[in-house]
């Protein structure tokens, strides 16, 4: 649930549209009464005087309302963008990640669970700046192997979920290799490069959630105790 404010920002549905245009129409007609009795007291009711005040009062008050709204609903969903997004990575922080994936799980797809090799010994050796750019550099990565439709989310620390709906066995492994393979990041004058190990679990369009992702998790950790850039399927097997 969002807050009032984010709310305000912007109708969200046709009904918002018309309270608000029905509340610049009655602001019109408010006009109009006002001057009627403000020049000798007297409601005069005239039709015609209505309809030239709705013309050279409403139209372009309507568009200027119009583009104001317009602007505060695009500020609205950049609103809520940014308060379902990592700061540091541009990715969905972990809850909005659970939300979206769970909308996909209707179909079979592919779940993978990544974290960067001996990213503590990357902190020790040059500082946590080298650290926090080792993880942009991958949500840069998987901006480039991603598409539209997948959902990608920092999840806690240095793990990232990814979600591949529609995705076969084969090519969420592929995907996976590609990303394992690793990352070139500079940090002032040094440049070094990362790897990263990957867990990947299969949706079957049926098992939770919470199944996958500490079936992706468990794989994460094998793979991890196995060295770098290693890519470990949830049954257990290496990817071939």
């Amino acid at each position: 649930m969002h807050s009032p404010i984010v709310s305000l920002l912007g109708p969200k549905n046709r009904l918002g549209w018309a309270i608000r245009y029905a509340i610049l129409a009655l602001g019109v007609i408010g006009t109009v009464f006002a001057h009627d009795v403000l020049q000798d007291n007297a409601f005069h009711g005239v039709t015609r005087d209505y309809i030239g005040a709705m013309v050279m009062i409403g139209l372009p008050l309507y568009a200027v309302v119009t583009g104001i709204m317009a602007d505060m609903g695009r500020l609205r969903v950049q609103l809520i963008e940014a308060s379902e997004t990592d700061q540091m990575t541009g990715l969905l922080q972990r809850l909005p990640f659970i939300k979206r994936t769970e909308r996909k799980l209707q179909q079979t797809g592919v779940l993978m669970m990544l974290d960067i090799d001996g990213l503590g010994q990357i902190n020790a050796k040059h500082d946590h700046h080298a650290g926090d750019l080792c993880l942009m550099a991958l949500a840069i990565r998987l901006r480039e192997v991603t598409r539209a439709t997948d959902v990608v989310g920092r999840i806690d620390g240095a793990t990232i979920a990814v979600y591949l709906p529609g995705t076969t066995l084969d090519a969420g492994r592929s995907v996976a290799e590609r990303l394992a393979q690793g990352i070139q990041v500079t940090t002032g004058t040094t440049r070094f490069e990362v790897t990263v190990s990957v867990g990947v679990a299969m949706a079957d369009g049926q098992t939770a959630l919470a199944v996958l992702m500490q079936q992706a998790e468990a794989a994460l950790l094998r793979a991890k105790a196995r060295g770098r850039a290693q890519v470990m399927m949830s049954d257990g097997k290496l990817a071939a």
